[in-house]
């Protein structure tokens, strides 16, 4: 238990050099898996690391925009490998780790084909915890993650500057058997005592603990893995020194032992979990270091902020979506809202992606997820989200878009076939017969082979947006070829060609109010009538087949009004 509280110095840092983490690990840790979820991608066979290609691709994925950079010189980024790690840790994905020795001389494993795996279930279940049970998912198997010399002894943090002991030795003594976990956690308990926003000094904590918890983490009478290392003593694996035969012993009868052993744990520890995680800032000395390494009383001084208590207490500030008029969504969170933005950005486009991430609505994103989920109620979804009632505006404008979606059927990945009504075994590919000869279908290639076996001949056509294609002369099919167009009509040629202009008739209406139109818009929609609306104009506009709905509307709003439709001369 802490004892007493502590009474840590402000600091002032106007002389330091401040740090701030600039990445999003919640963020960039999904994106990684949503990357994964979408490619095959394969490990490299010596290093077992990210290939260049990927790394990549993942860097403009990356909450900070230097990930590129560092790819790009380097060939690989620490921040990219440190969330492939994380995510392997929290078994959000699995691949070969062990690899295998190739031939009796191989001193290094190889790793042949290893490719990345999703574990779908064990990811589909995280996002869907609320999210403080998110953040102790991600919290506990970094606090627990200190395998072999995987520790703030040893390790430089991949947003870190300070140098670790040398690895010599690390597995005999106290290393093996030390409790890394209990005492991260400690340092957490005891940084939950500061004041969001206040500078402290990292010696005045430094000092607090060797004053009234010395063995936080190496405890006083420790485990040694071997009997012949308990004459080394507590401090036995830590040496100071670049070379070997130059290194100086630290011992326990030493009287600054701590500050060079636990001081040196302590700013590596700022420099690690907490920094990684956001939930502090650190600030370095600027003056060249001159002392035996690894380096000492560098970082000097550390604030925690107000996330950081609220996730400690469990209590974070929920996220809170609001929708604009202007058809933005804004999303204010803590935290990164994985199931929110996943659900939000299936409807609109992000704009910006930060502590308060901006979205917007698209009228073709929203069409695609009506045409897929018909039970999607896209306007009760946000409002649920938001917790209020949208906007009037794009409330009306949504609910356009939904009597938009029901007028037609989108599909994906399919083609329009043409072909006689006779042909072998086609009906397996068929979503929608249109009529004898055409027909809507999926898997093309898969039709294309499967007619070429049949000793047919198929023939694959791309129309371009603005024009369909001109099939080849021979063809047999109601669209235009080759041979028929315009342009190639022979002057002076008298052959009539028998042609069908189609004409569609547009009624019109005129509302002297908003609130008649807008009466009379939900009852068109209602009856399942294509309608397009002109607030500017106060006008709807719909083909005459729908007068029968029209009429309907019209006498069911007698109730309210004394309507009489005039015809414009």
């Amino acid at each position: 238990m802490m004892q007493p509280d502590p009474n840590l110095t402000p600091a002032n840092i106007k002389e330091l050099s401040v740090f701030s983490n600039q990445y999003d690990l919640r963020h960039d840790l999904h994106a990684y898996v949503e990357y994964i979820q979408d490619r095959d991608v394969k490990r490299l066979h010596r290093s077992n690391e990210l290939n260049r290609a990927d790394s990549k691709r993942l860097a403009k994925l990356m909450s900070d925009p230097y990930t590129i950079k560092e790819v790009e010189q380097n060939g690989y980024s620490k921040w990219i490998n440190y969330v492939d790690m994380l995510a392997y840790v929290c078994e959000f994905v699995k691949y070969d780790t062990e690899g295998i020795y190739v031939g009796y001389t191989s001193s290094e494993p190889s790793f042949p084909d290893n490719y990345i795996d999703i574990n779908a279930k064990e990811y589909e279940e995280f996002i869907d915890l609320p999210l403080l049970e998110q953040e102790h998912k991600l919290l506990d198997p970094l606090i627990n993650h200190y395998r072999d010399d995987k520790n703030e002894f040893y390790n430089t943090s991949v947003l870190g500057r300070l140098l670790g002991f040398s690895t010599r030795g690390c597995a005999t003594g106290i290393i093996p058997d030390l409790d890394f976990a209990r005492g991260r956690r400690f340092l957490l308990e005891v940084l939950q005592s500061c004041k969001p926003g206040v500078w402290y000094t990292t010696n005045s904590l430094i000092q607090y603990l060797k004053k009234h918890h010395p063995y936080f983490l190496i405890p006083e009478k420790p485990k040694y893995r071997y009997k012949q290392d308990v004459k080394n003593g507590r401090y036995g694996n830590f040496r100071e020194g670049e070379r070997w035969d130059k290194e100086i012993e630290i011992l326990e009868s030493d009287a600054d032992a701590f500050e060079r052993v636990e001081g040196r744990f302590v700013e590596r520890f700022l420099e690690g979990l907490p920094l990684i995680l956001g939930y502090i800032e650190v600030a370095y000395s600027k003056t060249k270091y001159k002392g035996h390494l690894p380096e000492i009383n560098q970082l000097q001084a550390f604030r925690v902020n107000d996330k950081f208590l609220h996730v400690m207490s469990g209590k974070i500030i929920e996220p809170k979506v609001t929708v604009q008029p202007n058809f933005e969504m804004h999303v204010e969170s803590e935290l990164y809202p994985v199931r929110i933005l996943a659900q939000l950005t299936k409807l609109a486009d992000v704009v910006t992606k930060d502590k308060t991430s901006i979205l917007k609505l698209q009228k073709k994103k929203v069409l695609t997820q009506l045409s897929e989920r018909e039970d999607l109620d896209v306007i009760r979804l946000l409002e649920k989200l938001s917790g209020q009632k949208l906007p009037q505006n794009v409330r009306i404008e949504l609910e356009e878009w939904i009597g938009a979606s029901e007028a037609f059927t989108l599909y994906e990945n399919a083609v329009l076939f043409e072909g006689d009504k006779d042909l072998p075994e086609i009906d397996q590919f068929t979503i929608q017969r249109i009529s004898t000869t055409m027909r809507i279908v999926h898997s093309p290639d898969r039709l294309f082979t499967h007619l070429e076996q049949k000793e047919l001949i198929p023939l694959h056509i791309k129309h371009r947006l603005s024009a369909l294609t001109l099939l080849p002369d021979g063809v047999r099919t109601v669209f235009p070829k080759r041979d028929s167009s315009v342009s190639k009509v022979k002057a002076g040629a008298k052959t009539k060609k028998p042609v069908t202009i189609k004409r569609e008739v547009q009624i019109i209406f005129h509302f002297p109010a908003k609130e008649l139109m807008e009466e009379f818009r939900k009852g068109l929609i209602a009856a399942r009538c294509p309608v397009a609306a002109d607030w500017g104009k106060l006008t709807l506009s719909f083909a005459s087949q729908y007068e029968p709905e029209v009429k309907k509307v019209s006498k069911a709003l007698k109730q309210d009004y004394t309507i009489k439709i005039e015809d414009i001369t």
